[in-house]
């Protein structure tokens, strides 16, 4: 998994919102060109049932910028137009 998500700053709207998935979700994985619902990117990814019940997005306005622990959502990705970084680690919780 990737813990830590380096978006551009510029493209970030606030507040940042934390949710669990829910249907019809989708949005444009990093390295990958168009747009898939977040269904079909767990499905290909071969998650079991129980960790797609765990899966978070982080959401920027209406648009899913990290699907958390995963991939990026290409449209946040650093480009070299990014004049500022917004980098963000999950921090696994205290058993």
């Amino acid at each position: 998994t990737n813990d830590i998500a380096c978006l551009d700053a510029g493209e970030i709207t606030f507040p940042l919102t934390i949710r669990k998935k829910e249907d019809g979700d989708y949005f444009y994985p990093l390295g990958m060109d168009g747009k898939k619902k977040l269904s079909d990117f767990l499905i290909d990814g071969r998650f079991s049932l129980p960790d797609k019940e765990k899966i978070l997005v982080m959401k920027s306005g209406d648009r899913i910028a990290w699907v958390m622990g995963y991939r990026i959502d290409n449209r946040f990705r650093i480009t070299e137009t990014t004049k500022k970084v917004l980098m963000i680690k999950l921090r696994s919780s205290a058993r």
